[in-house]
């Protein structure tokens, strides 16, 4: 275990950037981390099998690019954030309320462990030994913010502890963003009222690298029965009945599937109902 002071040269400069910054944090593990471009996955305990979904999806391709994921070791999404940044040999810090020998919920200490030995880092401002006191939860929740570079929200209740991670966000000039959700459910109430306010809506991890400003690409992939057909266009011109032929399929079915590649930008349709791949995905 570490201390280090606002003045010590391994404490994070995103920290320092924030009006109230702790002036004293205890840290275990590694420091590196401080450095990385990162982004805060938050949302509700009692998440719901979309969000815990949304949760592990996001965290697994983040991490697999080096980006390290932040939370606060709370049972629900931020518990399936940390595991699953550590797929993929990603990286995560924890960022708790209780001291670092009080870990608080005790049902994560052993999350708490795994974090250390996969190269992570757990902090806290509060003193090594000093239990959890639930009023600085909110508290807490400005440096997760504070250190991430984007904070996404993935299911929040209206007055959450994630919501106050994404108004302290805003406070903070950070990009804030949210998954949708289904407007019925408690859950989706607080990130819904976060996009009004405007946090950036994202549905994929491309959205996310967007707001970090990383140049990196995700390439799309054609997936299930789509792909058969895909994988027999060209750059030469094809009839339908052609390319039907080719993957024996009917001609009703092999229109709908063009249609929706089309869409999508993998394909192109030509005069006399013909079609080719579309040439971006051939240089």
């Amino acid at each position: 275990m570490e201390i280090l002071k606002s003045t010590n040269k391994d404490y994070p400069s995103k920290l320092l950037k924030i009006k109230d910054y702790p002036k004293t944090i205890y840290v275990e593990g590694n420091l590196d981390l401080f450095n990385k471009k990162s982004v805060a996955i938050v949302g509700s305990r009692g998440c719901s099998e979309y969000g815990k979904s949304q949760a592990e999806r996001f965290a697994k391709e983040l991490s697999k690019m080096g980006i390290c994921i932040i939370s606060g070791l709370a049972l629900g999404i931020d518990t399936v954030a940390h595991i699953n940044s550590m797929c993929e040999e990603g990286s995560t810090i924890a960022v708790i309320a209780s001291g670092l020998n009080k870990i608080f919920p005790p049902e994560n200490k052993v999350v708490a462990e795994k974090i250390i030995e996969n190269g992570g880092l757990i902090l806290s401002e509060s003193e090594p030994d000093e239990e959890i006191d639930m009023s600085r939860i909110p508290k807490r929740n400005r440096i997760i913010s504070g250190l991430a570079d984007v904070i996404l929200v993935i299911e929040a209740k209206y007055r959450s502890g994630s919501t106050i991670t994404a108004r302290y966000g805003f406070k903070q000039r950070k990009e804030v963003a949210c998954i949708p959700g289904n407007i019925d459910q408690k859950n989706s109430y607080g990130t819904n009222i976060l996009l009004q306010e405007g946090a950036n809506l994202v549905m994929s991890t491309q959205d996310i690298l967007d707001l970090l400003g990383d140049e990196e690409k995700i390439t799309p992939q054609v997936e299930g029965r789509f792909k058969e057909v895909y994988d027999n266009l060209c750059a030469i011109p094809q009839t339908v009945d052609e390319i039907s032929k080719r993957v024996n399929k009917r001609i009703s079915e092999v229109n709908e599937i063009l249609f929706m590649l089309e869409v999508d930008g993998f394909a192109e349709s030509l005069p006399g109902d013909k079609y080719i791949r579309c040439m971006k995905d051939i240089y």
